[in-house]
């Protein structure tokens, strides 16, 4: 990264701003510390556009709540993966011309919706009105007619734990001119209509409360309960067909979400350009940014500059600057960088290992999935998806990178002797009644497990090494010789000597005496050199510590042995599902059993072990090979751009 100051004209600031978006090279930085510094504060001021920030965010806001009506009540088929459509320079300017039909149509959706919330919440009121008249619907004296001069009528429910006869006890109390009728009763509630003198209401409703009872206001209703039941039906089904009429309309009108989304993402665009204008200072007539600009983009960045008549420096980042992050990666690695992302970035200036542990990662997978079915299945499907469908970003890293691993799953499928684990020795013995003995073109693992073990560790090791190997680079390259022999050769010479000392009889003649003297000097070394940097005690406790890690390391070796695990689970899981098609034997029912099985069985087997592949692959990377020299905390390089959702603007 190179750091660009810049000062122009205020008045091309807006178009300067649009071609940096198209550029995509240069991401700004927010200068608004520096009004801190007295210069700055007497001569600048923080640019911005607040009140049309806003403007933006209210019209993008209705844009978005108008699609997820669209999403939620349109019908529309959802593809697959969804990406950008591509629109040309003119079709883009074209959209703002459209902006009246588009935010009528905008209007009339979210209209739309708030009558059918509003026709749905009395669809609401109305079942819960019916569910309190239902237990009454007996009750035919008229709600609205229950008082008279004198006379009241008090409706409500008794739970049936409370007595009756208390109730009556309680009201008697009052006064003697009252009625008491029993309408219904269920489990839980007696439901009772009392008639009272309306003087005394107000003392009865008190005593009855006592006794557990609670009134309904039920006068409000004009007409009988049945009458009352019958019309809240009637309007359901007037209001329930207003639904259907509004969702209609709704669905005609999702034909037109193109329209909306491409209204959206040029919002967006203008929006961006308002955003920026907060990270710049300015003057009566100047503004002043900076950012940072990728090395191989400072020409096509100048050109720029030069073609607004704008000043501008050039510098290298210094000591203490947040500089961003752009992997520099071969095309054809690429998409491994999606593993490194998901980790973290590198440091800004430290070592990228992207391109070195691309087809370790994709080797491991291959060897932990290792069915040549599988991986081809992986091939074709996702080579159809990436002919298909324009994929961007993370997700084309991802479905690329999984592309490449099926293609190692193959590989290894084939090397292993893996098709659907022995599908077509169990298919030839089950249904033609012919022995057939598919060899593997290196050997079994299932076989002969010791020797994919040994592979496992030893890939390990190398892959350990190779991360060492880079720490020792790394020190070479910022002068750090004592670092490089103590920490690096010597730890070589330790664990190369062990092995020679442990497994060195094989090998024959001296291996196992140099391997002992190796490790013992170079254990020695570790003790001797791994407290350098501390004083007194420290220097004790360093050298212990160092020796003792290793443990750490025999703990990272043997942790290849997932290898192992994970392509010996592959093979015998997807023979045990081959046996158990197998069971009911040849003919129609026999071959309808095995279809099955086969089906359910090799998904569910495909489904956890392409799965346990990419998880324990990237783990090998993550713990054991980045924990030797990587440094992270990387953050990604983030230009100025069209940053829309649903159109890709073809730039000239």
């Amino acid at each position: 990264m190179q750091k660009v100051s810049v000062i122009g004209l205020d008045k091309i600031k807006g178009r300067l701003i649009a071609r940096m978006m198209d550029l995509e090279a240069v991401e700004l930085t927010d200068q608004t510390d520096k009004l801190t510094e007295d210069f700055w504060a007497e001569n600048t001021v923080q640019d911005g556009a607040q009140d049309q920030v806003t403007y933006f965010e209210g019209k993008i806001g209705r844009a978005a709540q108008a699609l997820d009506i669209i999403d939620q009540y349109g019908e529309l088929k959802n593809p697959l993966f969804k990406t950008r459509r591509i629109v040309s320079r003119e079709e883009a300017a074209s959209i703002p011309s459209q902006e009246m039909e588009t935010e009528d149509l905008i209007a009339r959706i979210i209209q739309l919706n708030e009558q059918l919330r509003n026709k749905r919440d009395e669809i609401n009121r109305l079942d819960v009105d019916n569910i309190m008249f239902e237990p009454w619907k007996d009750y035919e004296v008229p709600l609205d007619q229950s008082s008279t001069q004198t006379m009241t009528t008090i409706m409500g429910v008794l739970p049936i734990a409370y007595e009756q006869a208390r109730a009556e006890e309680a009201v008697k109390g009052v006064t003697e001119r009252y009625v008491m009728k029993q309408v219904n009763e269920d489990k839980a509630m007696r439901y009772l209509a009392i008639l009272i003198p309306k003087e005394a209401e107000d003392e009865i409703l008190g005593v009855l409360k006592d006794e557990g009872f609670q009134a309904l206001e039920m006068r409000v209703y004009k007409g009988t309960v049945a009458e009352n039941i019958l019309k809240n039906s009637e309007r359901k089904l007037k209001l329930q067909d207003d639904i259907e009429g509004i969702l209609a309309e709704i669905r005609e009108l999702a034909k037109r979400k193109e329209h909306i989304e491409d209204y959206q993402d040029i919002l967006t665009i203008e929006l961006d350009k308002k955003k920026t204008r907060s990270k710049l200072l300015k003057t009566k007539k100047t503004f002043y940014m900076e950012g940072w600009v990728p090395v191989g983009r400072v020409e096509a960045v100048k050109e720029l500059l030069d073609a607004n008549e704008c000043y501008y420096e050039f510098s290298e980042p210094q000591e203490g600057d947040d500089v961003p992050v752009l992997l520099k990666t071969s095309r054809l690695f690429k998409p491994v960088e999606a593993i490194t992302e998901m980790y973290s970035l590198p440091a800004y200036g430290t070592f990228d290992p992207t391109s070195i542990f691309a087809l370790w990662y994709i080797c491991f997978f291959g060897m932990m999935f290792s069915d040549a079915c599988y991986g081809l299945l992986m091939v074709i499907v996702l080579g159809i998806v990436l002919k298909k469908y324009n994929l961007e970003g993370t997700m084309y890293k991802m479905v690329k990178l999984l592309f490449y691993c099926g293609i190692s799953t193959t590989f290894w499928g084939v090397m292993f002797g893996g098709y659907f684990g022995n599908l077509f020795e169990v298919l030839a013995e089950t249904f033609f009644g012919k022995t057939i003995d598919i060899k593997p073109l290196w050997f079994d693992p299932l076989d002969d497990p010791l020797k994919l073990l040994i592979i496992s560790i030893a890939l390990g090791v190398a892959h350990l090494f190779l991360g060492l190997a880079i720490q020792g680079y790394i020190y070479l390259k910022d002068g750090k010789v004592t670092d490089f022999i103590c920490d690096i050769v010597l730890w070589y010479t330790t664990i190369i000597g062990l092995f020679l000392w442990i497994g060195g009889g094989m090998l024959g003649g001296a291996a196992p005496v140099i391997g002992k003297w190796m490790s013992i000097i170079s254990i020695v070394g570790l003790a001797l050199t791994g407290g350098r940097d501390r004083k007194g005690a420290g220097k004790a406790i360093g050298g212990f510590s160092n020796v003792y890690n290793i443990t750490s390391w025999l703990s990272d070796i043997l942790s290849y042995a997932r290898i192992l695990a994970l392509g010996l689970a592959t093979g015998a899981i997807a023979q045990v599902v081959n046996t158990m098609g197998a069971l009911a034997g040849g003919g129609i029912k026999g071959a309808i059993v095995f279809l099955l099985v086969f089906l359910f069985g090799h998904l569910l087997n495909f489904a956890i072990n392409v799965l346990g592949a990419f998880i324990h692959s990237a783990r090998l990377q993550f713990v054991e090979f980045f924990g030797k020299f990587y440094v992270d905390g990387g953050e990604a390089f983030d230009p100025l751009r069209k940053n829309t959702k649903y159109i890709k603007i073809e730039n000239e």
